[in-house]
């Protein structure tokens, strides 16, 4: 009977700590994957003024995120699928000089022609992994855009500013 309540009593403690620690998990990846913009910030952008002619991608990366590291090579990436693609990087604070905030980063901005074409997450998933990456496609002319995509519904992985 003791050697019985010993074991329940075990595989209660087990279950508690799995609880305790996947709750504590989720917390944490709540804090870098999710809606890219839940509040709509994004859609308060204004186009920053005198872009080069061509194709012009600003990254936006904050180098304490821990997507950081992943965007950057997503970005390598596209840089050498799109050599014409001129790539700026930024900080936060170097892109606030230019104006309104960004809801989080990593994110980008496309111009093309010196239009702004596309602002949001890189790509969509917990990765920023290049296999499901947005702007692929819209650079290589694959998808074509009515007008501005303010990408704020993705779930994507980001810091929130």
């Amino acid at each position: 009977m003791l050697n019985i309540k010993r074991q329940w009593l075990l595989g209660l403690g087990l279950a508690c700590w799995a609880l305790i620690s996947l709750s504590v998990l989720a917390v944490f990846e709540q804090q870098r994957y999710g809606v890219f913009d839940p509040t709509g910030r994004l859609q308060q952008l204004q186009p920053r003024a005198a872009m080069p002619a061509g194709n012009l991608l600003v990254a936006v990366i904050d180098p304490h995120c821990s997507c950081a590291r992943a965007a950057r090579a997503h970005l390598q990436q596209l840089k050498q699928q799109n050599p014409g693609l001129v790539l700026q990087e930024l900080t936060p604070a170097q892109w606030r000089q230019y104006g309104t905030a960004l809801p989080a980063t990593p994110a980008v901005l496309w111009y093309q022609q010196q239009q702004l074409r596309y602002a949001g997450p890189l790509a969509q998933g917990p990765l920023c992994a290049s296999s499901s990456d947005l702007l692929l496609p819209l650079l290589q002319g694959k998808q074509q855009l009515a007008g501005v995509w303010l990408n704020s519904e993705t779930v994507a992985c980001r810091c929130l500013s």
